[in-house]
């Protein structure tokens, strides 16, 4: 269970037996220690599903694919439009 889960949980038992107004719930400020923080983020981190090294080339090779048709198609659209102003405006 994650510490939200938990907090949730145990405001939702004192909300229903009616020890925590409104007020008193928002003003709370509960933190938690760096090293419980640092604890959580690598329980988290551990959980992730990482790409292998070939995933992690052809996502890349994707990427770039991707980004260099949009910017031949954005510079195609600007070439237009500049040929259509300078014509226009003479």
């Amino acid at each position: 269970m994650s510490r939200e889960s938990k907090r949730n949980a145990d405001r939702e038992e004192r909300r229903t037996a009616g020890q925590v107004s409104a007020a008193d719930e928002s003003s709370s400020n509960e933190r938690t220690s760096p090293g419980q923080f640092l604890r959580e983020v690598r329980s988290e981190l551990r959980k992730v599903a990482w790409p292998n090294r070939k995933e992690v080339a052809s996502y890349t090779m994707v990427v770039l694919v991707v980004t260099l048709v949009l910017v031949a198609i954005v510079w195609g659209m600007d070439e237009v439009f500049r040929r259509a102003v300078i014509n226009t405006l003479g």
